[in-house]
């Protein structure tokens, strides 16, 4: 599974008859085990959330999920490659709106610009041999944006680091330049079955910028959600109470652990998801048998540190600021692939 950025971890005999010993012994007795001790360790039920958000940073969101975890890897470089055909055959309609607008951009130098992403794009999910994490991308960034240079290279961004991109434009028109060649870019993705609310382009004013991962200034300033000392266990199947009560008291009675707050968590799989990405953590476990639902958790959780069926191991500190549009993610799974 290394391709789809993961480490596989697996059990070692004795630890695998030591928990089948307890399920035996504690068969029956899960549910008095968690009312004796519901006032340390109930396992809290999160319910759909119905706070507003905003229709254009959803549809980003969706179109994020579904292209970080498409696990062609060459897709970046075909997309590219389509879309210099495509500008190619309309060369003559971009070289008009370039000389209407009178902008300071030739038709060469916006072809050059795709060449240049092509020869740019990184491994997708490539680990990174020093510190054995995983780069990958960061979700729905909103980028500041006043010409139509930066524009385009915002735009090809998307394609080739499998972000969300919201282009933040100070001078936003739909007859420009940038919005001819978005335009374009559009349809190519449709021929790869890339949902192409992937890239966005708006005024500014017009999106809510708390409800961003990031949020990438003209100035270079960069504005990201905290992460806060938060460990969530989360109980996507109901076999695994035993192994989730063990981990809790495992990781209160644990000096390692004593400044985290550990919230152990059930609910649908798609309001966990969202929840978890609106309440940050420092780390977060998963315990299931689903496969696909495993493999989406450790893709979409916004977290430094994502364990599936594991409890929590070995934590690593965030690593900030190596690449505005990848992050590292520490990542363990065991038995659900």
């Amino acid at each position: 599974m290394e391709d789809q950025g993961v480490v596989v971890v697996k059990d070692s005999f004795l630890a695998r008859i030591t928990q089948a010993i307890k399920k035996f012994f504690f068969k029956g007795k899960t549910n008095e085990l968690l009312l004796a001790e519901k006032n340390e360790s109930r396992i809290k039920l999160i319910e759909a959330n119905e706070e507003f958000i905003q229709k254009e940073i959803q549809d980003a969101r969706r179109a994020y999920r579904k292209y970080v975890i498409n696990n062609d890897k060459n897709i970046s470089i075909d997309v590219l490659s389509y879309i210099t055909q495509k500008i190619n055959e309309n060369e003559q309609e971009i070289r008009k709106i370039i000389q209407i607008n009178n902008d300071d951009i030739t038709y060469e130098e916006i072809v050059q610009l795709i060449e240049d992403e092509k020869n740019n794009v990184e491994s997708f999910k490539s680990k990174n041999k020093k510190t054995g994490r995983f780069n990958v991308p960061v979700g729905v960034i909103g980028m500041e944006c006043s010409n139509v240079n930066d524009c385009i290279k915002c735009i090809l961004k998307a394609i080739s680091t499998r972000n969300a991109i919201i282009i933040l434009h100070n001078n936003y028109s739909k007859y420009s330049t940038e919005a001819l060649i978005l335009l374009i870019i559009k349809e190519c993705l449709k021929n790869y079955y890339i949902d192409d609310n992937i890239i966005q382009m708006f005024e500014k004013e017009e999106i809510d910028l708390k409800k961003l991962d990031k949020l990438i200034k003209k100035d270079g300033e960069k504005i990201e959600k905290e992460i806060p000392k938060t460990i969530y266990i989360y109980q996507e199947n109901e076999n695994y109470e035993t192994e989730v009560q063990n981990e809790i008291d495992r990781l209160k009675n644990n000096d390692i652990y004593k400044s985290y707050e550990i919230k152990p968590i059930k609910g649908e799989f798609g309001t966990i998801v969202n929840y978890l990405n609106n309440d940050k953590a420092s780390a977060v476990c998963m315990y299931t048998d689903n496969s696909q639902k495993a493999y989406k958790f450790i893709n979409w959780i916004d977290s430094p540190n994502v364990f599936v069926n594991t409890g929590i191991q070995k934590c690593k500190n965030s690593i900030a600021g190596e690449n505005d549009f990848f992050k590292s993610k520490y990542v363990l799974h065991e038995d659900v692939f």
